[in-house]
């Protein structure tokens, strides 16, 4: 099978990913994440029988703008690596993907509370749970 060979102002783009094991690694971790997230939380929602399809697709747009971000930090990485000066060096990429793996965890912390409410009563959640409620408004 013949290799596609891309010209190197886009394959400095897909080299990102393609070459760097840790960034294949973060890769799989955020879609494997994502994935949990959605499933688990479907699960949640009919279970506790709330599932509504609008907030399905509300968070499917979520979903959609985490894997935009990392597409934006492909291209910003991709940039960098081809020599273009944006006036910052640090790679995103891994970044962009750890912050979105923290997103996540976070996200099935609270589904996984929802559906075992004794996990709900645990300090850790408890914590996520009074920081959640802090930051959107809410009073306990």
């Amino acid at each position: 099978m013949e290799t596609m060979i891309l010209p190197p102002y886009l394959d400095v783009f897909i080299a990102i990913v393609r070459d760097n094991t840790i960034a294949q690694t973060a890769t799989v971790a955020v879609l494997a994440l994502i994935l949990c997230d959605w499933v688990f939380g479907i699960g949640a929602a009919i279970a506790r029988h709330e599932f509504d399809s609008s907030v399905m697709r509300e968070g499917l747009w979520h979903k959609c703008a985490e894997l935009g971000l990392l597409f934006v930090g492909i291209i910003v990485d991709g940039a960098l690596l081809g020599g273009f000066d944006l006036g910052y060096s640090a790679p995103m990429y891994t970044a962009l993907c750890a912050y979105i793996c923290i997103m996540e965890l976070g996200s099935l912390l609270e589904v996984f509370a929802k559906m075992n409410p004794d996990l709900g009563d645990s300090g850790p959640l408890k914590l996520l749970a009074s920081t959640s409620n802090h930051s959107e408004g809410k009073d306990d």
